[in-house]
C-alpha cells in the first residue's frame, strides 16, 4: 500500500515538473493567446477584372485574412452580394473546407460571372451606356475560438464596362482590274473596334446592283475585330462582261452603267442598339468590249 502510494507521489512530481517547465518556457502573451483567441483582421485586398468577351465579364473580388492566434481558425464562410444600380442583382456563398494557419494570412478569391443579356435585360436604363455602377458587399464570418462568431462586413464600388457597337468609317469602292472580259470591283469596309476585347467577325451580306437589277449576291465572314483597333475587310467582286451583256442587252452600246453596293453587316449582338450596320455605295462602272 505504501509503496503504491510512493508511486502516485512520484507521478504528481513529474507532472508538476513538467508543467512548471512548459511555463517558464511560454511567455505571458503566448499563454494569454492560448486561452483566449484575437480577432483576426479582414480587409479587401482588389477587386479585378479577370476576362471580358462580347458576352459577359468575370469578376474576381479579392478578400485578405489574417490569423494573428497562435492556433489554427477555421477557413470563413463568405456571402457576396453584387449591387447593380442600388439594386441587388447576383448573390452567393463562398465555403471551403479548410483551415487558416497560425499567424498566417489567406488570400480569398470570389468569383462573380457577369452574363450583358442578363444585365441589359434588368436594366434597361444601361443600354447605350459605356460603363456602369457597381458594388461589391460582403460578409465574412469566422468561427473564433472562445469568442464565437464574428461576421466582417465589406464594401467596395467602381464601374465595369459595357460592350460598344463597333462603327464603319469610309467605306469605299473602287475600279480594279479592267480587261475586255471584265472588271474588278473593289469594296473597302474599316470597322473600328471601341472595346478593349476582340469581336467576332460581323456576318457581311452584299448585293450589287446593275441597272436596277441584283446581279451578284453572297454573304461573308471575313475575320475578328480586333480589340481597340479598325480592323480593314477588302472585299473583290469579278464583274463579267459576258454575263452582264447577256442579262442587260440595252448596255451593249453603253461606255458605263450605274451600279450600287448594298451591304448588311450583322454583329449578331441582338443586346446591343443598332447591332446591324447597313448602306449603299454608288458605283459607275466602266464597261469594254
Amino acid at each position: 500500500m505504501k509503496k503504491h502510494f510512493s508511486q502516485f507521489l512520484t507521478r504528481i512530481a513529474v507532472m508538476g515538473a513538467v508543467i512548471i517547465t512548459a511555463l517558464s518556457l511560454t511567455t505571458c502573451s503566448t499563454l494569454s493567446s492560448m486561452l483566449q483567441g484575437k480577432e483576426p483582421k479582414v480587409s479587401f485586398h482588389s477587386v479585378e477584372l479577370a476576362n471580358i468577351n462580347i458576352t459577359g465579364l468575370n469578376l474576381i473580388s479579392k478578400v485578405k485574412i489574417e490569423n494573428p492566434n497562435s492556433i489554427e481558425i477555421p477557413f470563413p464562410e463568405t456571402d457576396w452580394n453584387l449591387i447593380l444600380n442600388n439594386n441587388s442583382f447576383l448573390k452567393g456563398t463562398v465555403k471551403k473546407d479548410q483551415k487558416i494557419k497560425a499567424r498566417d494570412s489567406v488570400i480569398i478569391d470570389i468569383p462573380v460571372n457577369l452574363n450583358f443579356m442578363n444585365i441589359l435585360n434588368t436594366f434597361t436604363s444601361f443600354k447605350g451606356r459605356k460603363n456602369i455602377g457597381y458594388k461589391v458587399a460582403l460578409g465574412v464570418k469566422i468561427p473564433i475560438p472562445l469568442l464565437g462568431d464574428k461576421t466582417f462586413n465589406l464594401e467596395r464600388d467602381g464601374e465595369l464596362p459595357l460592350p460598344q457597337m463597333p462603327k464603319l468609317n469610309s467605306p469605299s469602292i473602287k475600279l480594279g482590274t479592267i480587261n475586255t472580259s471584265g472588271a474588278e470591283v473593289i469594296i473597302g469596309l474599316n470597322f473600328e473596334n471601341p472595346n478593349s476585347f476582340t469581336v467576332p467577325a460581323p456576318k457581311i451580306s452584299y448585293d450589287y446592283i446593275i441597272n436596277r437589277n441584283s446581279f451578284i449576291k453572297g454573304t461573308i465572314n471575313d475575320k475578328p475585330l480586333a480589340a481597340s483597333a479598325t480592323t480593314p475587310v477588302e472585299l473583290k467582286l469579278q464583274v463579267s462582261f459576258a454575263d452582264l451583256f447577256r442579262s442587260f442587252a440595252s448596255l451593249l452600246t453603253s461606255s458605263s452603267v450605274s451600279s450600287t453596293f448594298s451591304y448588311n453587316c450583322d454583329f449578331g449582338i441582338p443586346f446591343l442598339d443598332g447591332n446591324i450596320i447597313k448602306g449603299d455605295l454608288p458605283f459607275q462602272l466602266q464597261l469594254r468590249r
